[in-house]
């Protein structure tokens, strides 16, 4: 669900939105990481009143172990356009784990548990709390 702000999305088919984002996560799983930020910096200028694309280019920022940096995405961008994105809590919890905040990982990944009506944000939710979220 995509949640309006004052920004304008662009007259981009979502189909072709769908297929960049698809294509963003390929760039992370082959290692290019610039090549990942770049295309999820075209989606989030195509679709600036989505979480998603920010979600993204967080996880690119995981990926490739800048854990502040995607944890500042998640808090001033991504959760600011959706606050109730279980999917943006899910990724900032990963992030908070790995800068040393375990307490308000669990807390952020408990309510995604308890709360969230996205099943693949819950799912991810439970990885969390039950460690399997990430290897360092």
């Amino acid at each position: 669900m995509e949640h309006t702000s004052n920004a304008e999305n662009l007259p981009v088919p979502a189909e072709l939105v769908q297929m960049l984002m698809e294509i963003g996560y390929v760039a992370i799983g082959r290692g290019l990481q610039s090549h990942a930020e770049s295309i999820f910096a075209g989606v989030i200028a195509a679709r600036p009143s989505s979480e998603l694309p920010l979600i993204g280019l967080a996880v690119c920022k995981i990926n490739f172990g800048d854990f502040l940096a995607a944890s500042k995405i998640l808090t001033d961008r991504a959760l600011k356009i959706n606050p109730d994105s279980g999917m943006a809590k899910c990724f900032l919890a990963i992030a908070i784990k790995t800068l040393g905040g375990g307490k308000e990982s669990k807390e952020l990944a408990s309510q995604v548990a308890e709360t969230c009506t996205d099943q693949a944000a819950v799912a991810l939710a439970k990885s969390i709390l039950a460690g399997k979220d990430i290897a360092l």
